[in-house]
């Protein structure tokens, strides 16, 4: 399978959307189904996501099937604040996973992190996700117990360059 890494635009929100709902639903065991509601309907609707993405403060990477154009992972970052870029989310379809969808779109963010000039990725991810960063190259930072909506969180990162405050604050 063929899959294109692609940085999504505003109005492609709404095409990627249903497989952020589906992954979110599927894939985040440790999110009881009120939470999960409540991220879709207050925080990461579409309308939100499109008005990060406009604002620039955010970016949708996602992994796209080009046999079928359908769109099988994602990762949604937070641009670079203080130096860091942040992963919110890192999710594939379960039937694409482990195939390299994955390590492409950290690779991917990784690129954008550097070319914004930041210093540090860093990503806080479920523990069954605990081996797939430490593969990728992150350092196991900590440990978040009951962290956001009380679920268990390993934080990761990995230091890109030298912290450069002409970058942080930009």
């Amino acid at each position: 399978m063929k899959t294109n890494i692609i940085r999504l635009t505003a109005s492609d929100v709404t095409r990627f959307y249903p497989t952020f709902v589906d992954v979110l639903n599927t894939q985040f065991p440790g999110y009881s189904e009120k939470v999960k509601s409540y991220l879709l309907e207050r925080i990461y609707n579409v309308q939100t996501l499109q008005y990060w993405i406009r604002r620039n403060e955010k970016i949708i990477l996602i992994g796209e099937n080009t046999e079928t154009n359908s769109i099988v992972g994602f990762a949604v970052i937070d641009m670079p604040y203080g130096g860091v870029s942040f992963c919110r989310w890192l999710g594939i379809l379960p039937e694409f996973q482990r195939v390299g969808i994955g390590k492409m779109l950290v690779n991917e963010w990784e690129k954008l992190a550097k070319l914004d000039k930041a210093h540090k990725m860093e990503v806080a991810g479920q523990p069954t996700a605990k081996g797939f960063y430490e593969k990728m190259g992150l350092d196991l930072e900590g440990f978040r117990k009951a962290s956001y909506f009380g679920i268990n969180q390993y934080l990761f990162g990995k230091v890109l360059s030298s912290p450069n405050v002409a970058a942080m604050v930009k």
